[in-house]
């Protein structure tokens, strides 16, 4: 029988994460063990990731950002790969802007769609958890470079707010609010 857990990343889930993205992501797109390891060091909720018996089968990430970083990094002004300096700690009282990094799962399993739906339903724990440090969340903000991206954009309620060419290729820019990832969570998990 499978066992589903969703948890908080760790340094020690790093190893799998890394199989993961060179399994499915692009070259250009996939993590690297120093930047999450300084994300880690500057903010230890920005992971969750979903395990099946003890094998980690997904992550998502939400890196907190100032306005300045958030917009720049959303329109190509600056590499993701250089956002984990500017990473934020949640501390009382100040305004984030949350940069939905990645969604990835295990899409050659035959429960990568559980594992989706994990992650997803687990969006509005973790919001709830970030709005509890006293951090306001102003805006989210996702660059789609797949067509499952694009889904989950849309399904979350986020709207199209540009593109943005990165390596060569041009990709969706999307924007949202809580209240579209709390709507849209809910009206997906209505639906089934």
């Amino acid at each position: 029988m499978s066992e589903l857990n969703v948890r908080y990343g760790q340094l020690s889930d790093l190893n799998s994460m890394i199989q993961l993205d060179r399994k499915l992501y692009p070259q250009d797109w996939q993590v690297e063990r120093a930047f999450v390891e300084q994300l880690l060091e500057r903010n230890k909720r920005v992971y969750k990731i979903v395990a099946d018996n003890g094998e980690l089968k997904g992550y998502c990430s939400l890196i907190p950002l100032d306005k300045r970083m958030f917009d720049q990094l959303l329109f190509g002004q600056i590499d993701e790969s250089r956002i984990c300096h500017h990473a934020l700690a949640y501390k009382k009282g100040k305004d984030v802007y949350i940069y939905f990094s990645s969604m990835i799962v295990d899409i050659l399993h035959e429960d990568r769609k559980k594992y989706s739906r994990a992650l997803i339903l687990e969006l509005l724990d973790w919001i709830e958890d970030i709005q509890g440090t006293g951090v306001v969340i102003k805006e989210f903000g996702m660059i789609a470079i797949t067509e499952a991206g694009n889904r989950i954009c849309q399904r979350l309620g986020f709207k199209k707010a540009g593109e943005v060419k990165e390596h060569g290729e041009t990709y969706n820019v999307y924007k949202g609010t809580v209240e579209d990832v709390r709507a849209g969570i809910k009206v997906k998990h209505l639906m089934g």
